[in-house]
C-alpha cells in the first residue's frame, strides 16, 4: 500500500525571505557593534575612569539603557511612522553614538565614553527587536525557526566586531581605542542603507502612518478614513474608541500566565548571568597578562557560543517544545561555570566563554519564543472586540509590541544589574569565586522550567477533563 504523501501547508507564499534575509543581515551588523564595544569599552574606559570599580560602568550604562529603550520603542514605532522608519533614525543615533565615543577615546573623557553609550544603547534596542518584527513576515509555524535564522546573523557579527576592534585599536597613536568606534559608525551606516532599500523591508500596518485611515485592509476591503456609520446608526470611530487600552490588557494578561513570567524570568537570568561573568572577562585577562589579541580571541568564541547554535536552536523550539530547550541551555551554565572556576588558562577562558554563550543561546532562544507565541495570543485576544479590520490590525501590532518590550524591560535591566555589579566583584572577590553566579542562575532557571511544566500538565489535564464532561453531554 502506498504511503500518501505528506501534506505540506500552503502558505509558502506568506513567507517574506528577502526580509527575514535582511533582517539577519542587520542584525549581523548591529550585535558586530556590540561585540566590539564588549572587546574594547571597558579596556578603554579602563585608561581614564575614576578608579578601577568604575571600569565596566559604560558598558553596564549601555545595558541599563537597553531596558529604557527598549520600553520606548513601541512608542517610537508609532510617532515615527512604523519600524522601517524606526530603524532608519536608530541607525542616524548609532552613527552619532560612533563619533561621541570616538572623540572620549580622544579627550579621555569618561562622561563622554558614557553619554555614548546611552546613544549606542537605542540602535541597539532596535536591533534586539528584529528577532520580534520577523513574526509579521512569516505564518506561525514558521515563527521559531524564523527568530533563529534572525539571530544567526549574530554569527556574522560575532566574528566581524572583535576583529576589527582588533585592528582598529590603534589606527590612532595618540587615541586608543578610538579607532574601534569610526568603525562602528560605518556598521551603522551599512545597516542604514539595509533599510533603506525600497521594498526590501516592508511590515503590515502597525500604527502611525502606516495604520492611517485609507488604508486597505486585509481581504482587499477598505477602511474609510474619518467618520462613518456601520449602517445601524453607530459611529465607527465610537465602535473602535473602546480598544485603546488593547496593549494594556495585552500585557496584563500575558503576565498573568506562569509560561510567559518563567520565559522573561529565564530570559533574564540567562542573559544577567552571561554579562555578569562576560563584562569583566577583558578585565580578567589583562590583569593575568594576555594580551588585547588573546581577549579578541575568547570574546570571538563566545560570541560564536551565542549565536552559532541559532541555526539549529529555532527548530529545537520548534520540535521539542521551548521548556526542554531552557532545560539544557541552564545545564551548559552550570558547565561554563565548572570550566572557568577550574583554572585561568588561555583554555579555560576559551572554552568556559564557548560553552557560556551556547548556553544562553538555548535559554534566550527558548525563552523569546515563548514570549514571542503569547504575546501574539494575548494581542489577538485583546483585540477581539474590534470590528475595523485596518483598527484591529495596528491594535494587535501595537499590543504585540507592547507585550514584547516589556520582557525585552525585564531582561536588559536584569543584564544591566548585573554589568554593573560585575566590576566591584571581580575588583573584591576576584574571577573564580564569581563563577558561583552561574550556578545559582542556573539552578533559578530549572526551577522555573519545572514549575511552567508542572502548571502546563495541570491546564492540558483540565482542558482533556472539560472536553470528556462535554462527551458525556
Amino acid at each position: 500500500m502506498a504511503t500518501p504523501p505528506a501534506v505540506v501547508p500552503d502558505d509558502a507564499h506568506l513567507h517574506d525571505w528577502p526580509a527575514v534575509t535582511a533582517l539577519s543581515a542587520g542584525w549581523a551588523l548591529s550585535f558586530s557593534v556590540v561585540t566590539a564595544s564588549i572587546t574594547a569599552t571597558n579596556l578603554a574606559s579602563s585608561a581614564f575612569s575614576p578608579s578601577s570599580s568604575w571600569n565596566t560602568v559604560p558598558l553596564a550604562i549601555l545595558l541599563v539603557a537597553l531596558s529604557g529603550w527598549s520600553m520606548a520603542l513601541p512608542t517610537l514605532f508609532t510617532k515615527l511612522g512604523g519600524r522601517l522608519n524606526t530603524y532608519r533614525v536608530t541607525s542616524c543615533v548609532g552613527m552619532v553614538a560612533s563619533v561621541t565615543a570616538s572623540l572620549a577615546c580622544s579627550e579621555k573623557s569618561f562622561v563622554a565614553l558614557c553619554v555614548s553609550s546611552v546613544l549606542f544603547a537605542l540602535p541597539s534596542a532596535a536591533g534586539q527587536s528584529f528577532r520580534f518584527a520577523v513574526l509579521s513576515l512569516v505564518p506561525a509555524r514558521s515563527r521559531p525557526k524564523c527568530i533563529g535564522l534572525v539571530l544567526t546573523g549574530g554569527i556574522a557579527g560575532a566574528v566581524i566586531g572583535p576583529l576589527y576592534a582588533a585592528a582598529a585599536k590603534n589606527m590612532f597613536a595618540d587615541a586608543p581605542f578610538a579607532g574601534v568606534y569610526v568603525c562602528t559608525g560605518v556598521a551603522f551606516f551599512l545597516l542604514l542603507c539595509i533599510v533603506s532599500v525600497p521594498g526590501l523591508v516592508t511590515f503590515p500596518a502597525e500604527g502611525g502612518q502606516e495604520a492611517a485611515g485609507g488604508e486597505k485592509a486585509p481581504g482587499g476591503s477598505e477602511e474609510p478614513c474619518g467618520k462613518s456609520t456601520d449602517g445601524k446608526g453607530e459611529s465607527t470611530e465610537k465602535k473602535n474608541a473602546e480598544p485603546k487600552n488593547a496593549p494594556s490588557v495585552a500585557v496584563a494578561a500575558s503576565f498573568a500566565r506562569f509560561g510567559f513570567v518563567a520565559a522573561v524570568a529565564i530570559a533574564a537570568l540567562s542573559y544577567g548571568a552571561m554579562s555578569f561573568l562576560m563584562s569583566p572577562t577583558p578585565l580578567a585577562m589583562r590583569d593575568r597578562g594576555f594580551s588585547f589579541h588573546e581577549v579578541s580571541h575568547v570574546i570571538l568564541s563566545h560570541m560564536l557560543g551565542m549565536y552559532a547554535p541559532s541555526f539549529v536552536s529555532g527548530g529545537a523550539v520548534a520540535r521539542f517544545g521551548w521548556r526542554p530547550v531552557a532545560a539544557v541551555g541552564a545545564g551548559l551554565f552550570v558547565v561554563a561555570s565548572v570550566v572557568m572556576h577550574d583554572g585561568v588558562s588561555m583554555k579555560n577562558f576559551v572554552g568556559g566563554q564557548l560553552v557560556l554563550g551556547i548556553g544562553w543561546n538555548l535559554c534566550f532562544v527558548a525563552a523569546t519564543s515563548e514570549v514571542a507565541k503569547v504575546s501574539m495570543e494575548e494581542a489577538e485576544n485583546a483585540c477581539m472586540g474590534i470590528q475595523s479590520r485596518s483598527v484591529k490590525a495596528a491594535q494587535k501590532a501595537k499590543s504585540a509590541q507592547r507585550v514584547q518590550s516589556a520582557a525585552d524591560v525585564v531582561t536588559f535591566a536584569f543584564a544591566g544589574a548585573a554589568s554593573v555589579a560585575s566590576g566591584p566583584a571581580l575588583a573584591k572577590i576576584h574571577w573564580r569565586e564569581m563563577q558561583i553566579v552561574g550556578w545559582v542562575c542556573a539552578g533559578l532557571m530549572l526551577v522555573f522550567v519545572k514549575v511552567a511544566g508542572i502548571k502546563d500538565a495541570r491546564k492540558e489535564e483540565d482542558v482533556r477533563s472539560t472536553e470528556k464532561g462535554e462527551d458525556k453531554v
